[in-house]
């Protein structure tokens, strides 16, 4: 039995969306489709457009039923706690997961000291805030995670090959305070493919793609679904 997965970019930018495509790869027996959001959706998502971008996407879905119908589960690709995970959770009782929810499971899962690495430090306290709402905490989980970290680069640019020396030298000087890390959650939909490039650079230290996870856990759930009927 083939599983059908949406992989969602609730941003405009076709160029992300090529980006996940040449990078990602479906696991056996599983079937992936891209959607890029409509031109009414963010080029960009920041903490404050993330409702627009929920509203461009959820406004495509109604006028194309399809979109719920034929796929067996979502993934929603910002590194975010993006509204469109919950109101798409609200339209299907199929699998639905965001990629920032997806890398957290992983890094609870490891015994390994983690940080996310973002685009921007627009994202840094966000991001800290959705770790401690994901975990269900008042307080920051210092032992299992260091504080975000943001590269500074335009999110539709992360993954371009003029790029990656200010990424790889960020990273690193980053390092330097974060001794004890073991494990990098990469923050962005747009660093796909990063985590080959970063490794050879730190092979001690795990970087985890959003998207790849991501798709490897809904993966999971739809075989444990198909076995549970």
């Amino acid at each position: 039995m083939t599983s059908h997965i949406l992989v969602i970019n609730p941003n405009s930018s076709h160029k992300v969306t090529k980006n996940l495509e040449a990078t990602v790869v479906a696991p056996e027996g599983v079937k992936l489709t891209f959607y890029t959001a409509p031109p009414d959706s963010p080029l960009e998502i920041t903490p404050v457009t993330s409702l627009a971008s929920e509203t461009a996407v959820l406004n495509d879905f109604a006028q194309s039923p399809h979109l719920v119908s034929d796929y067996d589960a979502f993934l929603v690709c910002c590194y975010s706690d993006h509204p469109l995970v919950k109101s798409l959770g609200k339209l299907t009782n199929k699998p639905v997961m965001g990629i920032m929810q997806a890398t957290l499971i992983y890094a609870l899962s490891v015994n390994r000291k983690s940080f996310i690495l973002t685009s921007t430090s627009e994202w840094e306290p966000v991001l800290d805030q959705a770790v401690m709402d994901f975990i269900g905490s008042d307080s920051f989980p210092t032992k299992k995670f260091e504080r975000t970290r943001g590269l500074n680069v335009n999110v539709t640019n992360l993954a371009d090959t003029e790029q990656f020396n200010q990424i790889y030298q960020t990273t690193k000087s980053i390092f330097e305070d974060y001794n004890d890390v073991g494990c990098v959650l990469l923050g962005c939909a747009g660093m796909a493919g990063l985590d080959r490039k970063l490794s050879e650079k730190f092979p001690d230290i795990r970087f985890v793609d959003s998207v790849k996870i991501g798709i490897e856990l809904l993966t999971s759930l739809c075989r444990f679904d198909s076995q549970a009927k």
